[in-house]
């Protein structure tokens, strides 16, 4: 009887993404039930007590958490899939992604400004 390698290969790519994506995919069900989450984009005093104006720096920061996030968790994917089926490839990829990643952190930076604002005043 002989195996058949590139079936074996597909089923361990497929079960290998499960493994991976089940925790995944259970923390983003458990955080969705997270209360108050507004006060965390909210404007702080010095003091740290809340403004209660919606600050732009941390709203663009939480995206740039959701789309770096997106971008890791799919190469990820792509990424374990490769290494795989076709792991001579994998290099590249990896390679080609990491611009991304730099544009990505782009997002953090208003962020970023803002709380230097905040330690020299």
């Amino acid at each position: 009887m002989e195996i058949d390698w590139d079936a074996f290969k597909f089923v361990m790519t497929i079960l290998a993404l499960i493994a991976f994506n089940i925790p995944i995919l259970y923390s983003a069900y458990r955080l969705r039930k997270v209360n108050d989450f507004s006060d965390a984009l909210r404007e702080k005093d010095p003091d740290g007590s809340g403004t209660g104006a919606i600050s732009y720096s941390r709203v663009t920061g939480m995206i740039g958490v959701v789309v770096v996030a997106s971008l890791f968790w799919i190469m990820s994917n792509v990424a374990i899939g490769t290494a795989i089926l076709n792991p001579k490839d994998l290099p590249d990829i990896l390679t080609g992604v990491s611009k991304l990643f730099f544009v990505g952190a782009a997002l953090f930076l208003p962020y970023a400004f803002n709380q230097l604002k905040t330690l020299v005043q």
